[in-house]
């Protein structure tokens, strides 16, 4: 938050510096329009950051969940990759 704004008072700063036949009003206006606006697009950006790294954490997961039991099964870990032992089936 505090970089956000510190770059939206410099974006005011250099707007306001700059000269042009728009009042300060105007200016100002115009700045804190243009500082809302990267505070937005930086919010979304963070937000979706958040949401991809949380993505891979999920997905790194359930890789690593895979490949444990498919290491369990191959070495013989009585019960890997199976929640419950499976019932033969009578012939009708």
């Amino acid at each position: 938050m505090r970089f956000m704004h510190r770059t939206g008072v410099g974006i005011v700063a250099a707007l306001l510096a700059a000269g042009g036949h728009a009042g300060a009003g105007e200016k100002a206006e115009s700045a804190a329009k243009s500082a809302s606006g990267v505070a937005t697009k930086t919010e979304k950006a963070v937000k979706r950051g958040v949401g991809a790294a949380a993505s891979g954490v999920e997905r790194g997961a359930k890789a690593a969940g895979s490949a444990v039991t498919g290491v369990a099964k191959k070495i013989g870990v009585p019960g890997a990759g199976a929640s419950s032992p499976k019932q033969p089936q009578s012939a009708p």
